[in-house]
């Protein structure tokens, strides 16, 4: 009698969970979040569709415009009060919150996301599945940097196209002067896109070096702030300015063109950026103290909005590439 051997079965490991998995993961342990954040997403969207038609509709029926010569607007009409004070304002405050936002998400990413569970130890139930620590944090990583760039582009998008109601119009910076263009720059076009995706890169990483929640949202915020803070001092620098000589000083309000600097050509060509003329001396007697030859401005027309957005959008953008890498190094040098 012949005895046949069956040999044991092989045992297969378990396949560690992919990037999207964990992805899912991520997506249902912040379920509750996600729902709130979409009603607010949808709420936000529908407020800025009806503002833009509301806009419109009231300089139009109103002609608010027809009010406006180069230098103000008629400030007795009622007409351009209510308009101010009620859809301006709204405007306003939505611009507000889309400048704000890339420093809440930062906040969220670095504390609730990526601190809280490192403080509190429930990333290892993540890592005893067969989940790699770089994995988990790539997921971590990569999640809300999807959702970012589509819910802020919608969000920039119709913004803009509100803000378009007003600022592409001839005299429109007179209807609302807060609103000039380059006030705005931060609210319009790919600018909060682009903050908002560093945003998320800055949270992760504050999130994974801190380690706590409170700490890092902190620390997050603040890094936010210096990034937007940076940007905006170099912001006029992105694009050649425009070089305005003349004979006499010149002011630096005018329609929609952002005036910046002002100063005298001094003896050997160079600028003197705000002379100290002194008390009671007029700009001729000071062109003769200085012995300039004659007064400059530097300033950014309405043209310049969009090379300049692109241009902050690739610079930021690289940034934010940096940061992620930054921090998935660190994942891998802290976590093998």
């Amino acid at each position: 009698m012949t005895v046949t051997s069956i040999p044991p079965a092989r045992t297969v490991p378990p396949r560690a969970p992919g990037v999207r998995a964990l992805a899912r993961l991520v997506a249902r342990q912040h379920r509750t979040t996600a729902w709130i954040l979409l009603a607010l997403f949808l709420a936000f969207a529908g407020s800025l569709v009806w503002l833009h038609g509301a806009l419109g509709d009231f300089i139009d029926t109103h002609r608010l415009l027809a009010g406006c010569d180069a230098v103000e607007c008629d400030g007795s009409s009622a007409k351009l009060a209510d308009f101010r004070s009620s859809y301006g304002d709204y405007l306003h405050i939505a611009g507000l919150l889309l400048e704000f936002l890339p420093a809440l998400i930062a906040a969220f990413v670095a504390g609730p996301m990526v601190a809280r569970e490192l403080e509190s130890g429930t990333y290892k139930v993540a890592w005893t599945q067969s989940a790699s620590p770089m994995r988990w944090f790539a997921a971590k990583l990569a999640l809300p940097a999807v959702v970012v760039l589509a819910g802020v582009s919608v969000l920039s998008a119709l913004y803009t196209w509100c803000w378009r109601v007003v600022g592409d119009r001839e005299g429109g910076d007179l209807l609302l002067p807060g609103q000039v263009w380059h006030q705005s720059f931060d609210m319009l076009g790919p600018a909060p896109v682009v903050l908002a995706l560093a945003g998320v890169a800055v949270g992760a990483l504050a999130g994974l070096l801190v380690k706590r929640t409170l700490p890092a949202m902190i620390v997050a915020l603040a890094a936010v702030g210096v990034v937007s803070t940076a940007t905006g001092a170099l912001r006029q620098h992105l694009v050649t300015p425009v070089t305005t000589m003349s004979a006499d000083m010149q002011g630096l309000l005018g329609n929609r063109t952002w005036w910046f600097e002002r100063g005298m050509v001094g003896p050997n060509g160079g600028h003197i950026v705000e002379p100290d003329c002194g008390v009671g001396v007029s700009p001729a007697q000071c062109l003769v103290d200085h012995g300039a030859s004659g007064w400059y401005t530097e300033s950014h027309p309405y043209a310049h909005l969009w090379p300049m957005q692109w241009v902050q959008a690739g610079v930021v953008t690289v940034f934010a590439l940096l940061l992620a890498a930054g921090a998935l190094w660190w994942m891998r040098r802290t976590h093998r």
